[in-house]
């Protein structure tokens, strides 16, 4: 009459070494899976802050100036400044990502020299300008309804002319940036 085996536990050593592999992968998998996912939200974090955005902005054109000078950024009630993100990107993932791949172009022309100091005024902002506005009229304004909801506006308190447009202004077919374009950047010439 022969032994029966032993059960093995799921922690006991296998009979083939191979077999090793197959745990030491899943946490090797799950640390760099950790390492990759933190990696890739630190991205997506700096690159939304203002310092990002200023390291081209800043001195090649007055954009940062602009903003620094519109309510946005200063303002007499003490709001939190808008940032350049809150402004320019989606806050739903996906449409982030494919804003900042499609962004990235942006940063390689200037690395390459299409875009300078010579040529931004003139040739790409006009171009970019037109750009954000077709997308914000695209998209109704969303990015300016993250804060901005006329469902919430105190229309006592706004003159008789812009209460009256912003409470008819989705029967009129008009979005924020209809009538707000240039408020927290000039409108190129």
């Amino acid at each position: 009459m022969s032994n029966p085996q032993p059960k093995k536990g799921l922690w006991s050593k296998p009979s083939k070494k191979w077999l090793l592999g197959i745990p030491l992968g899943g946490i090797l998998a799950f640390i760099l899976g950790a390492f990759a996912l933190g990696g890739f939200h630190f991205g997506m974090t700096y690159t939304n802050n203002n310092d990002f955005c200023y390291g081209c902005h800043v001195g090649m054109d007055t954009i940062v100036e602009e903003y620094e000078a519109s309510p946005h950024f200063t303002n007499t009630k003490g709001v939190v400044a808008a940032t350049c993100s809150d402004c320019h990107v989606p806050q739903e993932f996906f449409p982030k990502v494919a804003l900042k791949i499609g962004a990235s172009v942006d940063i390689i022309h200037m690395i390459t020299g299409k875009i300078n100091l010579e040529n931004f005024e003139s040739e790409h902002r006009p171009r970019l300008a037109e750009k954000v506005t077709h997308e914000f009229k695209e998209n109704d304004s969303k990015q300016c309804r993250y804060c901005h909801d006329v469902t919430q506006m105190d229309f006592e308190n706004q003159s008789r002319n812009a209460s009256r447009r912003h409470q008819t202004m989705e029967a009129r077919g008009l979005t924020c940036i209809d009538c707000h374009a240039g408020i927290a950047h000039k409108l190129p010439e």
